[in-house]
């Protein structure tokens, strides 16, 4: 497969980060309390005060600990307001640190799987299908990487690295309930495809075919424009 110039559409992904940033800044920054230890850590041990010194664990480097913390906000506090963003926090942490950001999401009869962190790949005249996935996979929680690839297949499937196998086919049943095209994807390794269309991705990877057709009612359902 031949290398081409890559352009990155995940435009709202990168606004669901930002906007994590700017927030998680404003919190570090001012604090939303008075105690702070000898290492100008917030010590409270409040729901602000704890996602504070997450914050600050965060922009000092300390991921692994600042993932600790939001997690001890999320399962301390349940109902705090905080909650849902020290959730996205932990996702994009998880990001960080792997590449892998896997977020609970409930199937059809409502049991939680899991949902990986993919990128989205096609060929310049499927990108309106690729954008359409990509709105779908972000309503999961984990916002895509979307590239367009001239040297991209022209078939649907699901590539993955190893060890992500399962996961795999949790994407494909994904996909087979979100394209009318298809009543499954395919799913197979990877190898050295992953590599030369998504470089700096080390998750699943979802190609796009000319033969892909997002399903019309399920975007009309989600206000969404086919």
């Amino acid at each position: 497969m031949r290398k081409s110039k890559r352009k990155r559409i995940a435009m709202n992904s990168k606004i669901i980060y930002s906007a994590l940033s700017v927030m998680i800044f404003v919190l570090a920054c001012g604090g939303g309390n008075k105690g702070f230890d000898s290492a100008g850590y917030s010590a409270g041990e409040d729901d602000l005060s704890i996602f504070t010194r997450a914050c600050q664990q965060y922009f000092r480097g300390s991921l692994s600990h600042s993932k600790e913390t939001f997690n001890t906000l999320i399962y301390r506090f349940p109902d705090s307001h905080l909650n849902s963003d020290a959730q996205l926090a932990v996702r994009k942490i998880e990001y960080e640190l792997t590449g892998i950001s896997e977020i609970p999401v409930e199937d059809d009869i409502g049991i939680p799987v899991y949902f990986p962190s993919v990128a989205v790949v096609g060929i310049p005249s499927v990108i309106s299908t690729v954008s359409q996935l990509e709105v779908l996979i972000i309503t999961t929680g984990t916002p895509p990487l979307t590239i367009e690839d001239a040297g991209a297949p022209d078939v649907t499937l699901v590539l993955y690295p190893e060890g992500l196998e399962e996961q795999a086919y949790i994407v494909s049943d994904s996909l087979s309930s979100w394209l009318s095209s298809h009543s499954s994807v395919p799913v197979q390794p990877g190898g050295d495809i992953i590599s030369s269309v998504a470089p700096s991705h080390s998750g699943i990877v979802i190609v796009v075919g000319t033969d892909a057709a997002v399903d019309g009612s399920l975007l009309r359902s989600r206000s969404l424009e086919p």
